[in-house]
């Protein structure tokens, strides 16, 4: 079938399709709308036999569009704080759940604390690194279960009493090998672009097995045109010598969320900015185009004389240059190269003007006489940085170095091929500035988090980390299970803790786990009695609450609802024998105060201070029609 019929012929308006196209960059295949995968986005999954048979360009695997299903199903979880297992910003345990620490650490499925976390960090997080399992046949790689995601995990790790449902690899022999990846992939990354800013960046480590599926479905939920480079990391320089060829690197995805958006350059080890003048420290190069594909014969209007003074120099022996000849300007310059061929300039007469200046040390441009008794022409330039190359060969991006890391933070076997810091405070150099938030959703050895730590210190940063683990149970064999812990995010936290211990940095970091909503979850009514059906109503509407929440968690819990980072302000007072907990955070202008006692007295009423910019938030239960009026003249009330 023709490609042209892949939509109906429309006219749009081309800045409405471009916003569309920033929202949604996954409906556009080909420069063309695909209405099918727009409706899908919408939430609307009815079959039409003509869009299924329409051949279009992408990338399709069984299972794909449960897999976009999974990522707009809403999460039935929250996040509970875990005191005891952060720290706060002097070391010490977090033990009474205040910690004011940007950082955060949270014990979960990931796909379910990503969409957790859509509300209060849409648009917040400046840079992504993620090392996913790469797929090599030994990976665990599970089917998600997009009916009950949240009761898949909690069977997984135990939670509930149902039987637990082990991970298990991903075997070549299995049918649907590379489905099954991209299935686990696809839902994360779309929520993940949607947490990132305007001019954030996503690093993506991967190798042969998955980087041509990683690179397509990229492609479609980043945008094709915000596809930045395939770095190529030297990760063993040996080579795994048992292959046919001895594989020496792996692969890191650049993406940026618009096409615009400019990555940093990186600082030079060696500053080679040895002469200054009233500007400040510069070098000099030559103004002479040396690329040999340029010259007089077809840049004419490139190549023209410039003239240097023979008396108007500094200490540095650099020379005053002018286009006009005169007595002072005595020296004719011509670009020509070391044989005597017509060159050209870099630059046209135009541009030269504005960087010239009488006076030596306010121009930038100069004239020097070389050592055979010629003159060259010379541009100052000021750059202490350089653009990165897309081969990173250096020694400290080995992946043996990880291991040699963590075995002086005295991790010594406690993680399979950890990722070097070095890797990753090169992508925080390129992708952030110094109070960036930065995301890691598949946190294992947390080398993210010893990165930023590393970096923070070293230039007097505050970059924040969040990372995000499930905890995946280690064998009776592990030797950290020796030490006391069952779980791989265990140990990603205590390799935060070691990583803080040894630089000295007093940040901290909080902790979360995933647990089950304090609400419940609406069940259809199956009785056809009108008198059962308004009873199980009325029960569901006057007691949305489960029976087993705590006030901890559901504080949390509403934190996140109404869009407040986990990073937010704690401060509480008492009003009388209520005590209400206010949530405020710099980024925002409201603010939230919250009562969860089983009834609001009369202190609370008259006292509590509300205005335009704040929320009060209390159980519908606990306060009277009246009082609710009575508050609702202040600010705005909100009752559960």
């Amino acid at each position: 079938m023709a490609h042209e019929k892949l939509r109906p012929e429309f006219t749009f308006d081309e800045d409405k399709i471009n916003q569309l196209k920033q929202i949604v960059p996954e409906c556009f295949e080909d420069g063309k709308i695909n209405f099918e995968t727009l409706r899908q986005n919408l939430g609307d999954w009815a079959q039409d036999e003509d869009y299924d048979t329409l051949e279009h360009f992408g990338l399709f695997w069984p299972g794909k569009k449960e897999a976009r299903k999974l990522a707009a199903i809403p999460s039935e979880g929250t996040l509970e704080p875990v005191y005891g297992e952060g720290l706060k910003p002097d070391g010490t345990p977090d033990t009474d759940g205040r910690n004011d620490s940007k950082n955060i650490f949270i014990e979960g499925e990931n796909l379910e604390v990503l969409k957790i976390l859509q509300k209060s960090y849409a648009n917040r997080i400046k840079m992504i690194y993620i090392d996913p399992p790469y797929n090599t046949g030994n990976d665990f790689v599970y089917d998600d279960d997009f009916t009950e995601p949240l009761q898949e995990y909690l069977r997984r790790t135990g939670q509930i009493d149902e039987e637990g449902k082990p991970l298990t690899t991903n075997k070549r022999s299995d049918g649907r090998f590379h489905s099954k990846w991209l299935s686990m992939m696809y839902p994360r990354l779309r929520l993940a672009r949607n947490l990132l800013k305007d001019d954030g960046v996503i690093f993506v480590s991967i190798d042969d097995n998955e980087v041509h599926n990683l690179r397509a479905i990229m492609n479609e939920i980043f945008g094709e045109e915000n596809f930045l480079a395939e770095i190529v990391v030297q990760s063993n320089k040996r080579g795994q010598t048992y292959k046919q060829l001895a594989k020496t690197h792996e692969y890191v995805i650049l993406f940026t969320k618009n096409s615009d958006t400019e990555i940093n350059e990186l600082e030079k080890i060696t500053n080679d900015l040895n002469l200054s003048d009233n500007i400040g420290a510069f070098n000099i190069r030559e103004l002479r185009n040396r690329n040999p594909k340029f010259g007089k014969f077809n840049r004419p209007n490139l190549f023209y004389p410039i003239y240097a003074s023979s008396t108007t120099f500094n200490t540095d022996n650099l020379h005053a240059i002018s286009l006009i000849k005169t007595d002072v300007y005595d020296i004719d310059i011509l670009p020509l190269n070391s044989s005597g061929g017509e060159s050209c300039w870099r630059w046209g007469k135009d541009l030269l003007k504005k960087n010239i200046f009488d006076d030596i040390d306010g121009s930038n441009v100069v004239a020097k006489q070389r050592q055979d008794g010629g003159w060259n022409v010379y541009e100052k330039y000021r750059k202490s940085t350089y653009k990165s190359k897309t081969i990173w060969d250096e020694k400290s991006m080995i992946t043996e170095q990880g291991t040699i890391e963590t075995k002086k933070l005295g991790l010594d076997g406690y993680f399979d091929f950890p990722k070097p810091v070095e890797l990753i405070k090169r992508c925080i150099q390129l992708g952030t500035e110094k109070d960036d938030i930065i995301l890691d959703f598949f946190a294992g050895s947390s080398t993210t988090a010893h990165s930023i730590i590393d970096i923070n210190t070293s230039d007097k940063s505050s970059r924040k980390f969040i990372c995000i683990q499930m905890p995946f149970e280690i064998s009776e064999n592990h030797k950290a299970y020796k030490k006391g812990m069952k779980t791989i995010s265990q140990i990603s936290a205590l390799r935060i803790k070691k990583a803080i211990e040894k630089d000295g940095n007093n940040i901290g970091f909080k902790s979360y786990s995933l647990k089950k909503s304090n609400y419940k979850k609406w069940q259809d009514i199956k009785s056809t009695d009108i008198s059962q059906v308004e009873l199980e109503l009325d029960e569901f509407t006057n007691n949305p609450l489960k029976s087993d929440w705590s006030k901890n968690k559901l504080l949390t819990e509403i934190q996140l609802l109404e869009g407040f980072p986990l990073d937010s302000k704690l401060e509480t007072s008492n009003f009388g024998k209520n005590e209400v907990n206010q949530i405020s955070h710099e980024d925002l202008e409201t603010k939230l105060l919250i009562c969860l006692d089983g009834n609001i007295e009369e202190n609370l009423i008259s006292d509590l201070k509300l205005d335009s910019n704040s929320i009060f938030i209390c159980l519908d239960t606990a306060i009277s029609n009246q009082d609710k009026l009575r508050l609702s003249d202040k600010g705005l009330i909100k009752t559960i």
